[in-house]
């Protein structure tokens, strides 16, 4: 396999002797002839291609570590063209009446039925998951009023549904406890959570076998340090990356809100800050906002302020992302993409992406996610 550099996090990966290859066929009536179809392993940037021929393709990649996340896509005009998929040792045919994979069916081995059936559970069409983007929007606009009786209410409605949305995804992993769909599910929606040793208790002995699951226990062993997929900014090149660590003084920085005032690091000297990368096209950035909105409004009065830099390169889809997600701290963006020069600064090839920052400028800690956001934060500010 050919390695490239990507930017995208998606938490999974794993190792499985037995494991060999798995065999990717496709017939879709509109898909363009001689264009590009490449598999992605997401969190290494591992690829395989093929070009289409007829309307159809067949790609076959090494599974020797076993199950793990990919992203396949037919040529490369952003999120439209790619499908993220499961995929392990064995064949999996799609079929579709587009170019894309819009509406597309897939059929295989018992896995590719157990990954539809993932899809389906975590789908933004699915009830209870769109009450749970209803509901946040409900919160933001009733904290933006000060309307603070109606805004408890909403974030009592929200734990709730949350956490039957939670149980949807356990209760799915004990039926399947030897799926590495489930694997890939204990990892992304129970990583940072308390609840992750008793969720991952329950899988078998094929589901830990998982390239997914073996990266989560043994990090850096089984794959280096993810470099993660760019995907939804096509086109856009990132600049040398800096090198930061914990102990280092963070880069400076200076980079407009959507009202063209320039914001610099330097504003909140004698602060903790909380740097945030993002971008409204980006789906695992979404999963985070709830915990830094519990953050925020538990530190907010405590010499303690957040700054979100988006990476989109679009105000429009910028502004309507910040609005609908309701996020209510320091925003600027450069509209510059992959190219901004701070996440540059930073070192960072993926999103979501952030650094806590000292009162004397310096890195306290890296890569908080879920609730050990809101737990570092516990621990250095009083």
């Amino acid at each position: 396999m050919k390695k490239i550099l990507f930017s995208l996090l998606l938490g999974a990966g794993a190792y499985s002797a037995s494991a060999q290859e798995v065999v990717i066929t496709a017939k879709m009536d509109k898909m363009p002839n001689d264009t590009l179809v490449t598999l992605i392993e997401p969190y290494t940037g591992e690829w395989d291609s093929v070009r289409v021929v007829n309307h159809s393709f067949t790609l076959k990649s090494s599974m020797k570590k076993g199950g793990s996340i990919y992203i396949l896509m037919i040529g490369n005009q952003g999120e439209k063209c790619g499908t993220i998929l499961y995929l392990e040792e064995g064949k999996v045919h799609i079929t579709g009446k587009g170019p894309y994979f819009d509406n597309a069916t897939y059929k295989g081995d018992t896995w590719v039925k157990e990954w539809q059936e993932m899809m389906a559970l975590t789908s933004p069409d699915r009830k209870e998951v769109k009450q749970q983007a209803e509901l946040g929007e409900k919160i933001s606009k009733a904290m933006k009023v000060g309307d603070e009786e109606a805004a408890d209410k909403y974030s009592k409605e929200y734990a709730a549904i949350t956490a039957k949305v939670q149980k949807s995804y356990r209760d799915w992993i004990a039926k399947h406890p030897n799926s590495g769909v489930s694997a890939y599910a204990t990892t992304v929606f129970f990583n940072g959570t308390k609840e992750y040793d008793e969720v991952a208790a329950l899988l078998g002995e094929h589901a830990i076998a998982t390239r997914i699951m073996q990266r989560r226990l043994n990090p850096g062993k089984i794959d280096p340090a993810p470099v993660g997929f760019k995907f939804g900014e096509p086109g856009e090149a990132q600049g040398a990356l800096g090198k930061v660590k914990v102990g280092d003084m963070a880069p400076a920085f200076s980079v407009p809100d959507a009202n063209g005032k320039m914001v610099s690091l330097a504003d909140f000297k004698g602060r903790y800050v909380f740097l945030d990368f993002w971008a409204s096209w980006c789906g695992p950035c979404k999963p985070q906002i709830p915990y830094l909105k519990a953050a925020n409004d538990k530190f907010k009065d405590k010499n303690f302020s957040m700054i979100a830099v988006s990476l989109d390169s679009k105000k429009e889809a910028w502004m309507n992302a910040v609005e609908k997600h309701g996020i209510n701290w320091t925003n600027v963006s450069s509209l510059k993409g992959w190219s901004d020069e701070t996440i540059a600064a930073y070192g960072a090839n993926y999103i979501p992406f952030n650094v806590l920052i000292g009162p004397d400028g310096k890195i306290l800690g890296m890569g908080l996610y879920g609730e050990d956001v809101e737990k570092k934060l516990a621990e250095i500010i009083k």
